[in-house]
């Protein structure tokens, strides 16, 4: 049973490679290729912004808890020298 399911898997993706080359070599294969191409490029770009504005907001909230645990720090120290 796994053997026919395997050769029929194999059997779609030639056909669909078979297909997608048949389309690449043709005048609207090229537009659709470029197609993908520029909106995959668009989706990667808008990724990276993202990531990296996640990045700075976990920056930012990493330096504002360190901020808070110096001054928690500063005030221990005021209390204890004032005893």
């Amino acid at each position: 049973m796994a053997k026919g399911n395997s050769f029929f898997a194999f059997l779609a993706g030639a056909l669909t490679g078979a297909a997608l080359l048949i389309l690449a070599k043709t005048e609207k294969g090229e537009e659709v290729i470029d197609d993908i191409k520029e909106k995959g490029s668009e989706a990667f770009n808008n990724g990276r912004a993202a990531v990296l504005n996640g990045l700075d907001k976990l920056e930012e909230a990493l330096n504002n808890k360190r901020k808070e645990q110096a001054a928690e720090a500063e005030e221990e120290k005021e209390e204890a020298s004032e005893d």
